[in-house]
């Protein structure tokens, strides 16, 4: 423990010295000491967000460019009395592209509310419908095709390459869940380090649930992991053939 935290000293002191308070790690939302964090605004998006198009489409465009409420799933309104409340907000960010203290509070009313109402929504399902988006989706990020991948808005070629990019994201974690169940992956040398991986993996995708902006990047430094155990599976039939060639 100490050696993994000793390289953070020096950082420590140096915000000591410098900021004047406690800061062993960069903030959260990598703010300056003046700058407003938008915690009233990141909770509100945190009650309807599940997938990487709003975050292109709605998160990134706060502060300094328009909102588009026509682009708002219908998760994130509940009824007529929270529906004029979250218009109204976003009708005055719209007028100014400033999302000041007081419009952050008014999103920031509305995500407890809705929080207050729909608690385990908030805390368990919609972090994991974040998670497995980020996992699973394709990585549209990276490519050129439209982040609405799924109405196919560009030309053939760009759509069946997105397809099959997500047919082959999905073959690698398909893949690694099948070396964990498989028996023949199951030697004592290898249940090991797949729990170590397993670990790393389930820990990751926890913190991952707690963020607002479900981007599918955060899992690239899973991939080595995943890999691994997926050649677990192979490891095993080679073993078995290895077998049945000795018997």
């Amino acid at each position: 423990m100490v050696f993994a935290l000793a390289p953070l000293a020096p950082w420590t002191i140096r915000n000591l010295r410098t900021l004047h308070h406690f800061q062993p790690l960069a903030p959260r939302y990598a703010n300056d000491n003046d700058e407003l964090v938008l915690r009233g605004f990141n909770r509100w998006v945190k009650t309807w967000i599940v997938d990487y198009v709003s975050v292109e489409e709605i998160y990134w465009n706060v502060p300094d460019d328009q909102i588009d409420p026509q682009k708002l799933p219908s998760r994130a309104i509940e009824n007529a009395g929270e529906r004029d409340a979250t218009l109204g907000a976003i009708a005055d960010y719209n007028e100014s592209h400033d999302m000041t203290p007081e419009l952050d509070a008014r999103l920031g009313q509305i995500a407890a509310n809705r929080i207050r109402v729909h608690p385990l929504r908030y805390y368990v399902g919609l972090p994991v419908l974040r998670v497995a988006d980020m996992w699973l989706r394709p990585r549209t990020e990276l490519l050129p095709p439209d982040p609405r991948w799924w109405e196919f808005h560009d030309d053939a070629k760009q759509s069946v390459l997105v397809v099959g990019f997500g047919a082959l994201n999905l073959a690698y974690v398909a893949a690694a869940l099948l070396a964990l169940l498989h028996r023949k992956s199951r030697r004592p040398s290898a249940i090991r380090w797949a729990g170590l991986l397993v670990s790393f993996l389930l820990l990751r995708s926890a913190f991952l649930g707690t963020l607002e902006n479900p981007e599918p990047r955060y899992t690239l430094e899973c991939y080595p992991a995943i890999i691994v155990l997926a050649s677990l599976l192979l490891a095993g039939r080679d073993s078995q053939a290895e077998n049945e060639i000795l018997s």
